[in-house]
């Protein structure tokens, strides 16, 4: 049988600004801002009861090996004034059934959260939790997936298919599979604008394009690089006028 890993490589919450979990109050100029912090139980704050445990024992409980696929999901969600969880949103789908799984048990989890704050007062913010889900025959096998290895794997595949073979299509499925795996990936989200717009995919390829940009992505640093064959893509001045207007 399969072992299952559930790894919590991020956890991010929002207002005006962006503020790690378990980190101080976030100063921005006399505004004073404190993320929501998960409790397990209502209103009493515990470090011993992190959101990270509370998913793991119920992905445990819910889900066999056989179905689990391996890759890292990112979720955002909205954490209410009075402690309930609302606007839970997939931003990287390893599977579907990962999807539901995992929304379902954010909603189980409402009441579960001391709200954050705005110089003391109660405020609704938005979190980003990002989980690794690893799986191999053992558990020692399942920690050893190196995941920055395996997307590189994908994304030179997907270079491959792009620049050489000319075949966007497939190219796409492997930049899909990288993304899956490291889904900060700035230079993947690069290479998936580029290809949707190639397709004619242009919602998709702004969804990508929002992605980039809430990284901090550098397209002059990625331009310096792919520059020459990128730009001889019919798809790149569609592509700097989308980040233009953005």
């Amino acid at each position: 049988m399969k072992t299952i890993k559930i790894l919590f490589i991020c956890m991010i919450a929002s207002i005006f600004a962006y503020a790690q979990e378990n980190v101080p109050p976030h100063m921005m100029g006399d505004v004073e801002v404190m993320p929501p912090k998960f409790t397990a139980v209502k209103y009493t704050a515990d470090d011993a009861n992190s959101l990270k445990n509370y998913i793991a024992q119920r992905f445990a409980n819910q889900t066999e090996s056989e179905q689990v696929r391996e890759g890292t999901q990112v979720v955002q969600f909205v954490v209410n004034t009075d402690g309930t969880v609302s606007n839970i949103h997939t931003v990287n789908s390893v599977s579907p059934t990962i999807d539901n799984l995992i929304t379902g048990i954010l909603e189980e989890t409402d009441y579960m959260w001391k709200p954050g704050q705005n110089n003391g007062v109660p405020v609704a913010m938005e979190k980003e939790i990002a989980i690794q889900i690893k799986v191999g025959p053992t558990s020692t096998s399942a920690d050893r997936r190196d995941f920055t290895e395996i997307a590189k794997g994908h994304f030179s595949k997907g270079a491959e298919k792009l620049f050489v073979d000319g075949k966007t299509k497939k190219a796409v499925r492997y930049f899909e599979s990288a993304i899956r795996y490291k889904p900060y990936d700035q230079a993947t989200l690069y290479m998936l604008t580029i290809c949707e717009l190639d397709r004619g995919n242009s919602q998709k390829a702004q969804a990508y394009i929002d992605r980039f940009k809430k990284q901090g992505g550098n397209l002059d640093i990625l331009e310096e690089n792919l520059a020459q064959k990128v730009k001889s893509m019919e798809a790149y001045d569609e592509l700097s006028q989308l980040f233009a207007n953005n």
